[in-house]
């Protein structure tokens, strides 16, 4: 019997298995020498990574010629930058992955377990013949890590080198030192994912750890010829600190050279962290800025719109050398690799032409090149898995209108269109075959069409709406793809469940005459026609779409309209004034039914009982396990898999009250049940181990809850619990930053939504959503929730963004403080202070707004007390905050808080807390502490962040503010911690920020909130401004404004393409 493999053994076993490298016999298991992870497997166990597997004895990979996602991406999406650059790259996966990222943005096809479900047999022969039939000049091993798939990549990489092709891994590098070399040395260029650049981040948001990626690092670096670059996904607050990004840096520099590209890319809220924010635009400019000022040559900015911080510089003459619009190149300056101005050497793969590929994405069918894999089951997880990476949106065509007359549809012709329509919804949701009783349509079914949406709504409220538009398609194929999509696609929603089909009304979209806006700027609103035209925009890969209806619905004018399309873009509200903005408009015909009118039977859950029982068990084993030191494993040999939409695990012990309770909730998309639940088990060892000792271990049960079919049953202000009552369903209550779920099997329904709603205990002018989902359980009752809690901390409060807003160098801050100073009397706004009441200052950091805050601050006498009103950027603490902290920590003195004070106001104001957490990574609060430090280093601070709120509790929240004022013998200033609009263009933020500063001038701050409101006016401070002026009104203080200063971050950067607004003003 063999006690060791290292490489992979020729393939020779009858099942059609792929015998494995890398792995060693342990007694009775065999333990996986391929990564670090180490698994040691019994017989049918599988690896963390699931696609290996002991099978008699010895290590297989299960997932060999199996794969899906196969589609022609540019090189750049990889992205590499200087490898064949323009170039089209064939790009596949598979599934499984050996780490554990809590961020996953592939998790549907890195965290699947559904093997037999990628549809496709790709032979390594296969991919490479479909890469050179296509016209590609590379291979992507890609959307999971082919390390784990090795014996299926090396003989792929192989077959493609024998076509000429050359093959790129696109890998996080976590390999074991004995596999690296045989792995690696396949391929001619990787993109290795650097996910951050502390242990403790690879440990708790991985679960693997950091040495053996840089390890990988540095061998490609120093032991092979493979080119390679570096991405760098940056998550708010978790591995986007500048003291965290600038060691990297100086690693990469030490370690790797000056060379080595670096890509910081945009986080979007994915899998797990679905509570995280988007990365901020901002963020990714400042890594940059610090990995070029480190040394590194090449460093650029993705995930977002941004082509000066795409594009390649020469590091010798800083000319422009390629030009990357998102990942479509323009400008070419490079004779053979070198610079055509300077003649300095790019470093990278280039040839004498770029690639023409463009930014396209283009799918591969793979039956031309393999046969299909025999499935028992009816392929839709498949279709949705691959459609993560293959789906794209058509660009917007043009064709001829028809004649009107062509158009019309009798009554029976929109009866068998809203009848089709309908079916096509409900056999999507019940997972039947469609069956139209009239394939013809009465005769339409032919017709040409530029699009077609179905739109679904549930008591007035939207519950889906998808469809297509730009390209002639005919009507019944519109019609199948915008109803199935409808039903399952949309990904603001969860799939419609079976319990709410009798619920809903339709919306049939029949669209055509597209047609382009030639017009620019405001002439723009004139082509728009409110209750005939839809819009669509595009500009870069942002885009977006909103049907006639929408605005007839809302009362929208044409400009607000306009703006709604942008912002549903993903863009700036204003876009559509820009140029660079493609503007089209076209018609629809609407017709309207019902899905059905008969309630659908309840659905069985997908998990019997005796399947939860056995996951239970199996999960109190392995709890038990890792607090005794035993063996775990990860998956349940033989049992089902699949999504799930919540899990819940409580597990007690002899004589405990209330059980430990762990679990996970994704609404409108699912997760993996096994790869979660073992994370659960983790979580919940970990927490046991603080808790328990041997003897409580012993008597330990654990209790699971698996939740799926979601259904929505309006908001907490209109809740429709019709279809909740069929079947054993949790009720969740949720709004943006708290949860609450409840499962009784004994319990109404409405009785359950009173428990959420007691749980969560919504703000006021905040309202939550209701969902219900079909449970099953091992206990009769089950709950969870999430709800911010303040958290009170004496002493000094930390500096939260020092090194990032301003120096955490004691010496640099005051040398910027200085400057800012300094250039207010340049500007001619700094003067002796004066008795205002109130200002107005930015926040957005000392080098972009220090100059406008520092003028406005100049110009007040500040007396003893400061309460700083800023508004609420993060989602850490309780909505409405007040800091509790003795003192502010900065970089070279504290200041003093006064906590006296804040005490007053947490009593005094409904809905104001306590709170260091809201506090802790807060910077509109902290930007103005060494500014105000400069003037009057003994004045006290008192720091109030505001999350949410409408100008009902603005004043509210401002009557209770001035009765604590007029208690007070000297009344502190009122400071407002305000930005004004973020990322438009120079000239539109300079237009929309006049629009709110004029009417704050009104001194009407109801003026103000519906100015910025209806304009969609990005002023991040304007609730706080509201509470100020609201507050300054009832004490009689509130008759003139000065305006002291306004600027925008162009003034900083030179970028008028994306700025943010800094307006300084004086209230009183």
């Amino acid at each position: 019997m063999v006690d060791s493999v290292l490489l992979p053994p020729p393939p020779h076993r009858a099942d059609g298995l792929r015998p494995g490298g890398w792995w060693t016999r342990r007694g009775d298991r065999i333990l996986c020498d391929l990564c670090p992870r180490e698994c040691l497997l019994k017989e049918g166990d599988r690896g963390f990574c699931f696609v290996r597997q002991n099978v008699d004895g010895e290590m297989v990979l299960t997932t060999y010629g199996r794969s899906t996602g196969f589609c022609i991406d540019p090189i750049e999406k990889k992205p590499l930058n200087h490898f064949l650059p323009g170039t089209a790259v064939l790009s596949f996966g598979t599934a499984g992955c050996n780490l554990g990222c809590k961020f996953c943005q592939n998790w549907s096809i890195s965290k699947s377990r559904e093997i037999q479900r990628l549809s496709e047999r790709a032979t390594p022969e296969a991919i490479a013949e479909a890469a050179v039939a296509t016209g590609c000049r590379s291979v992507a091993f890609t959307y999971n890590d082919p390390v784990i798939w090795a014996e299926y990549a090396i003989d792929a990489a192989e077959a493609c080198h024998q076509r000429g092709l050359k093959t790129v891994a696109v890998t996080a590098g976590y390999i074991s030192d004995v596999a690296r070399e045989p792995v690696f040395e396949c391929f001619d260029a990787a993109n290795v994912d650097l996910k951050a650049f502390t242990e403790l981040f690879y440990q708790h948001l991985t679960l693997s750890h950091l040495q053996p990626v840089l390890d990988t690092l540095t061998w490609l670096k120093h032991e092979t010829d493979i080119w390679f670059e570096i991405t760098n996904l940056l998550i708010p607050d978790e591995n986007d600190g500048p003291d965290e990004l600038q060691k990297m840096c100086d690693w990469i520099l030490e370690h790797l050279g000056d060379s080595v590209p670096v890509h910081f890319t945009a986080f979007h809220p994915d899998f797990r962290m679905q509570d995280k924010p988007r990365t901020p635009h901002e963020t990714l400019i400042a890594a940059r800025e610090i990995a070029l000022a480190t040394g590194l040559k090449y460093a650029y900015v993705g995930n977002v719109n941004d082509a000066a911080r795409q594009s390649t510089f020469c590091p010798n003459c800083r000319e422009l050398l390629i030009e990357r619009d998102w990942h479509e190149l323009g400008t070419w300056n490079l004779d053979d690799g070198d610079c055509r101005f300077c003649g300095t050497a790019l470093d990278g793969l280039f040839e004498a032409r770029p690639g023409d590929w463009g930014r396209k994405r283009q799918t591969v069918d793979m039956s031309k090149y393999a046969l299909p894999i025999v499935s028992t089951d009816n392929g839709n997880d498949a279709k949705h898995i691959d459609a993560v990476f293959t789906q794209g949106i058509s660009s917007m065509v043009q064709k001829p209108p028809e004649p009107a007359d062509e158009r019309t549809l009798d009554d029976q012709q929109q009866r068998a269109i809203v009848d089709a329509a309908a079916a096509a919804v409900e056999a999507a949701v019940l997972g039947h075959p469609l069956e139209w009783p009239d394939p013809d349509l009465g005769g339409t079914a032919a017709r040409i069409l530029s699009g077609a949406f179905v739109s679904l709504k549930r008591s007035g409220q939207l519950r889906s709406c998808m469809g297509l538009q730009g390209q002639s398609i005919r009507l019944d194929e519109a019609l199948q793809r915008a109803a199935r999509n409808a039903a399952c696609q949309d990904p603001r929603f969860p799939p419609i469940s079976p319990s709410e089909l009798d619920q809903l009304d339709m919306e049939v979209w029949l669209l055509h005459d597209p047609e382009e806006v030639t017009e620019r700027g405001e002439d723009r609103i004139a082509r728009v026609t409110i209750g005939r035209h839809g819009l669509q925009v595009f500009q870069g890969i942002n885009r977006g779409l909103l049907l006639p209806g929408v605005a007839t619905d809302n009362n929208w004018d044409a400009e607000t309209f306009l703006d709604q399309v942008c912002i549903k873009a993903g863009l700036p509200p204003t876009a559509w004034r820009d140029d660079a903005t493609q503007l089209f408009t076209f018609d629809g015909d609407c017709l309207r039914g019902r899905v059905c009118t008969t309630p659908v039977s309840a659905t069985t859950h997908g998990f019997g009982g005796s399947q939860v029982a056995a996951y239970a068990d199996f999960c109190n084993a392995n709890i038990k396990a890792l607090l005794t030191g035993g063996v775990t494993s990860p998956y349940l040999p033989g049992a089902l898999d699949g999504e799930v939409q919540g899990l819940l695990l409580q597990t007690n012990w002899m004589g405990n009250a209330r059980p430990v309770v762990q679990g996970r909730l994704t609404l409108n998309t699912g997760m993996p049940l096994q790869a979660t639940l073992f994370e659960l088990v983790q979580e919940i060892a970990g927490r046991l181990q603080r808790q328990i000792g041997p003897r409580q271990q012993i008597g330990l049960t654990t209790d699971l809850l698996i939740l799926d079919d979601a259904a929505m049953h309006g908001s907490t202000d209109a809740i429709r619990l019709d279809g909740a009552e069929r079947g054993e369903r949790a009720i969740v209550v949720t709004s943006s930053d708290r949860f609450s779920l409840h499962w009784d099997r004994n319990t109404t329904p409405d009785q359950l939504v009173d428990r959420c709603l007691s749980d969560i205990d919504l703000p006021a002018s905040t309202r939550g959503v209701v969902y219900s989902l079909r449970g099953a359980g091992t206990a009769d009752t089950f709950s969870m929730r999430r709800v911010p809690q303040a958290v009170i901390r004496s002493g000094g409060r930390p500096p939260g963004v020092a090194g990032r807003f301003y120096p955490d160098d004691p010496d640099k801050l005051a040398q910027q403080v200085q400057a800012c100073f300094a250039d207010a009397a340049r500007a001619g706004t700094s003067s002796t202070g004066q008795a205002w009441p109130a200002a107005m200052v930015p926040h957005a950091g000392l080098r972009f707004s220090g100059a406008v805050a520092a003028g406005t601050l100049s110009l007040l006498e500040i007396p003893e007390s400061v309460i700083i009103f800023g508004p609420k950027h993060t989602r850490h603490g309780v909505p409405w905050a007040v800091a509790p902290h003795d003192s502010w920590q900065l970089p070279g003195g504290d200041m003093a808080g006064d906590p006296d004070l804040a005490r007053l106001l947490a009593e005094a104001i409904p809905g104001l807390e306590l709170d260091a957490e809201a506090h802790s990574q807060e910077h509109a609060i902290e930007v103005e502490l060494p500014l105000i430090r400069h003037l009057a280093p003994e004045a006290k601070i008192v720091g109030v962040v505001v999350g949410n709120g409408d100008l009902d509790s603005c004043r509210g929240f401002a009557e209770n503010l001035a009765v604590v004022l007029d208690q007070l013998d000297t009344p502190p200033l009122l400071l407002i911690s305000s930005d004004m609009n973020h990322f438009a263009t120079d000239s539109e933020n300079r237009r929309l920020d006049e629009l709110a500063l004029q009417a704050m001038e009104t001194l009407d701050p109801g003026q103000l909130l519906r100015t910025v409101r209806e304009n969609n006016i990005s002023m991040c401070g304007v609730l706080p401004a509201v509470i100020v002026m609201e507050t300054l009104i009832r004490r009689g203080a509130l008759s003139q404004h000065q305006r002291t200063g306004y600027a925008t971050s162009a003034e900083t950067t030179g970028d008028s393409s994306r700025v943010v607004g800094y307006a300084g003003m004086l209230l009183g």
